[in-house]
């Protein structure tokens, strides 16, 4: 199945500020984005429901741990699912 999120486009400044955010500055912003909903933990799963979407694409999930994505290109993934924009980064206070 491809994915059906189109890759964003980080500048270099932007990367920078986004790629050192750990799982639970994520989760935060989640909890802060109206287009997604939590539903719940289980373990150190924290599952985030948004109905605009079609299965199996509706759900999101972050396997919570205090440190940062080692891997980038699984970060820069579910940004691509999450949807969230340069504007809400920014509104946010994530980056300048």
């Amino acid at each position: 199945m491809e994915f059906p999120f189109p890759h964003k486009r980080w500048t270099g400044q932007e990367w920078d500020q986004i790629k050192n955010l750990a799982k639970l500055d994520l989760i935060s912003l989640l909890d802060k984005d109206s287009n997604w909903t939590f539903v719940g933990a289980k373990g150190a799963n924290y599952v985030y429901y948004n109905p605009q979407y079609k299965p199996p694409y509706d759900y999101l999930t972050i396997h919570y741990h205090r440190e940062e994505y080692r891997n980038k290109g699984l970060l820069r993934r579910l940004l691509d699912h999450w949807c969230c924009t340069v504007e809400d980064l920014k509104r946010w206070k994530v980056i300048k």
